[in-house]
């Protein structure tokens, strides 16, 4: 579902300033190789590509892995519990921890931890309350001649709830599409507590808005 109606959000010059950031984030330590969780459309992989290391993306998404992969990037439709060789770092980008629930989340990062060499990095954002109570909650429309996208997005302080509606032209008619998304506010001190990394740093981010709404975490492996 995501696939199809990604072109229609119009979010990849904001996640090109995200991507930037992580770049910087890298650039601090001795890294070669990475590990892209949650990898999406490839183009951090192909921007990690260009800069010289060597990267590998994963996504449970195997529509987003085949886009990924005509970007020329080395991506695959796997689940993190799948990956045996270890790296230098992990990123997981643009929201992928506010996906899971705490209990799932507490897994996910152990097997973080786990495919990350000793002294590896980790390197994830998360979305602040701003950015889940006064930015993605609301009502979205998009429509062109061929397509017509409607995303209705609830927030109640602990999750956020989204319906999409999308309608895709094959030739005379309209072919429908439904699907849900949700997503969950997790604090700093959740991410923290449920690690089995060692945090070492934070930076706060303005994305989508002149507050700072998502968070960069960075952990260790000790």
């Amino acid at each position: 579902m995501y696939a199809k109606i990604e072109p229609y959000i119009g979010f990849y010059d904001d996640y090109e300033k995200l991507y930037n950031h992580y770049i910087k984030l890298l650039k601090k330590y001795k890294i070669n190789n990475i590990l892209d969780v949650g990898c999406g459309n490839g183009r951090m992989l192909e921007i990690l590509s260009e800069k010289g290391y060597k990267a590998k993306g994963i996504d449970l998404s195997e529509e987003m892995v085949q886009i990924a992969k005509q970007k020329g990037v080395d991506a695959t439709c796997q689940n993190i519990s799948e990956i045996k060789d270890k790296y230098d770092a992990v990123v997981c980008i643009a929201d992928v921890l506010n996906y899971m629930d705490i209990k799932s989340l507490k897994i996910f990062l152990r097997y973080i931890k786990n495919v990350l060499k000793k002294g590896g990095i980790f390197i994830c954002d998360i979305n602040t309350l701003h950015g889940f109570r006064d930015i993605a909650d609301g009502a979205m429309i998009n429509e062109n001649d061929k397509n017509f996208l409607s995303i209705d997005a609830v927030f109640d302080g602990k999750k956020l709830d989204t319906n999409i509606t999308f309608f895709e032209k094959e030739n005379e008619l309209y072919k429908k599409y439904n699907g849900k998304i949700v997503q969950y506010y997790h604090q700093f001190k959740d991410i923290v507590h449920n690690s089995p990394m060692k945090i070492i740093d934070k930076k706060e981010i303005k994305l989508f808005s002149d507050d700072f709404d998502k968070l960069i975490c960075i952990f260790e492996n000790i």
